[in-house]
């Protein structure tokens, strides 16, 4: 689930690149609902797996959505490739922080809840 989400929001970000010229609100949005999706849809025994899903997989798609606004060239340096990404990573900081969080928790009440059904069911 983690690899999938991660591939969807790679795509998301270089189409909107290619559309808008830009990183942000459109990957933003579908990292957070990937980030909701996967710790929902993830087996009890692997709930913490998409909390670590979002820095990783936004990661992923500003490299992507780098090499596209500014692909390699001759006219560019390795130099102006990191500082077009870590401008994008910054702008998009509050998208990862909050989408990480928003899987935190989620994963956390899931962890609780399995608990509560393990312990009554050792009850019986």
């Amino acid at each position: 689930m983690v690899t999938g989400a991660t591939l969807i929001l790679v795509a998301v970000a270089v189409a909107e690149a290619v559309v808008a010229e830009s990183v942000g609100v459109w990957t933003g949005a579908t990292l957070v609902v990937l980030a909701v999706t996967a710790t929902l849809v993830t087996r009890a025994g692997d709930r913490s797996l998409p909390a670590m899903m979002p820095p990783l997989a936004f990661l992923m798609a500003a490299l992507a959505g780098t090499l596209v606004l500014r692909p390699p060239s001759a006219s560019t340096s390795w130099t102006s490739q990191a500082l077009v990404l870590l401008q994008m990573l910054g702008r998009n900081a509050a998208w990862v922080v909050g989408a990480t969080l928003i899987a935190v928790v989620l994963a956390s009440i899931g962890h609780v809840h399995d608990r509560r059904v393990a312990r009554r069911a050792m009850g019986r």
